[in-house]
């Protein structure tokens, strides 16, 4: 703008002094002297004004010429100024679904490891209850032995019947339950079951079609209906008939919630037993709820009863070992792994009966 005033001022500098030098050339030209117009010789254009006409011309074209570049410049700066908002826009929207890949993932990982201490908490007290049980029930039978020898050598002081002299294995087991009475009845079998009692007669036939299909299912062990033909005969046989309820919506929604390991069941602690009469989720019958049900973190809680709980429970146990078994935390053979697979088989039968 000020290079433009600049032309604007020379340009108006050199036409007054044309006007002025037109004028003097006029005066010059017609002179009069003693009463006779005389008209000199043309008199050419001084030297400055054809220089200032040069430099007004060479200025007017560094302006256009600088105009030029000006307008250039702005248009890279524009151009910059945009592919720098696009870079900023880029790099905030990546920024921010890095960040979010981060929180999901650790969301998973602190997931994983609170599952992963819960199961080794699970396992470390199991192992010391199994072991507790363990010795308790080797001093019971030691103990029983001792008595069945003495026994047989005193016959006057013999506390035996003959049916149990007959039979001394099932005499040892009767005083195991009595001694433990107050464990629960599963606790029991799985505790009866891991010792090794050398004058028990192994007289358990095994299903050679079972343990074939567990075998073939052990080489690749998924959890699913139809993921082999062991989960598949175990889903029909047992699990789908454990959790058959009048409610079978419910019912559904609860076995997909126990094969993604996503179920939370807890007691009710009321103060009056009245309180605790409430409309059972899944049987529909107005009865005792002690127990509760939820559905993935935030789901809603349902009562229902004890026997629902039982049956729901024993489907969970038999998950359970299935996801051991998948990690590889049962280290026993595959005889063992068969017989706990039977085990809990029959605990969801018992519970579906209300045993």
């Amino acid at each position: 703008m000020e290079r433009t005033s600049l032309v604007n001022a020379i340009e108006s500098l050199l036409d007054h002094r044309s006007d002025v030098s037109d004028a003097n050339s006029v005066d010059s030209a017609f002179s009069i002297e003693n009463g006779v117009v005389t008209t000199p010789e043309p008199i050419e254009h001084s030297t400055s004004s054809a220089t200032l006409l040069h430099e007004l011309q060479r200025v007017k074209e560094d302006l256009k010429s600088k105009d030029i570049e000006i307008q250039r410049a702005h248009e890279i700066r524009e151009n910059t100024d945009r592919e720098i908002e696009d870079l900023t826009a880029s790099l905030f929207e990546s920024a921010h679904s890095m960040v979010e890949q981060a929180k999901y993932a650790q969301a998973n990982a602190e997931q994983k490891l609170k599952t992963a201490n819960q199961t080794i908490d699970a396992l470390v007290l199991e192992n010391t209850q199994l072991k507790k049980s363990v010795n308790e029930l080797k001093e019971i039978i030691n103990n029983c032995r001792s008595s069945l020898i003495t026994n047989r050598s005193s016959p006057v002081t013999s506390v035996l019947s003959s049916t149990e002299q007959q039979q001394p294995e099932s005499s040892i087991r009767r005083i195991v339950r009595e001694k433990l009475h107050k464990r629960s009845s599963s606790d029991l079998q799985q505790s009866l079951s891991s010792i090794d009692i050398s004058t028990k007669m192994d007289t358990n036939v095994v299903d050679t079609v079972l343990l074939r299909e567990f075998a073939r299912w052990e080489e690749k062990p998924s959890i699913g209906c139809d993921s082999s033909a062991c989960m598949h005969r175990v889903y029909s046989e047992d699990i789908l008939p454990c959790l058959t309820f009048p409610n079978a919506d419910l019912s559904s929604r609860i076995l997909t919630a126990i094969e993604h390991n996503d179920v939370t069941m807890e007691t009710c602690h009321m103060r009056t037993i009245d309180e605790n009469m409430k409309v059972c989720s899944l049987m529909g019958d107005l009865c005792q709820c002690n127990y509760r049900i939820r559905l993935g973190e935030n789901g809603e809680w349902y009562p229902i009863s004890r026997l629902s709980r039982n049956r729901i429970a024993s489907v969970c146990d038999f998950f359970t070992f299935i996801r051991h078994v998948q990690s590889g935390l049962v280290k026993s053979d595959t005889r063992n792994r068969y017989n706990k697979i039977i085990e809990l088989r029959k605990q969801m039968a018992f519970a579906r009966l209300g045993l």
